[in-house]
């Protein structure tokens, strides 16, 4: 039930974001649903005002941070890495909130 809601709350995001292939690529199914609820949570948080949008190097940053604190295995690690092109931060650093953040 919780990835409905998930999913329901993904609809509610700006039409930027939500068309935005790193966004549509975090709620895939195969993602663990925990992973993809702090995904939703971090965009909800990073929309950026200028120009609706979240960043995608911060984005994936963020998702293989928190699949390693939530000790995802290895392959699913490798899979959250190439899920959308991007790059992971930059260089070693990411923005959550508009605070700098290290991977």
């Amino acid at each position: 039930m919780a990835n409905q809601t998930t999913f329901l709350k993904f609809e509610k995001f700006p039409k930027t974001v939500a068309k935005q292939a790193c966004v549509k690529a975090t709620f895939d199914n195969s993602l663990p649903p925990r992973l993809r609820k702090e995904a939703y949570k971090f965009i909800s948080r990073n929309i950026i005002p200028d120009c609706q949008r979240v960043a995608p190097n911060c984005l994936k940053a963020h998702l293989i941070k928190t699949a390693m604190k939530l000790k995802i295995s290895k392959n699913k690690l490798d899979y959250i890495k190439n899920l959308f092109k991007s790059k992971i931060g930059y260089e070693g650093y990411y923005l959550d909130s508009g605070k700098l953040k290290h991977i």
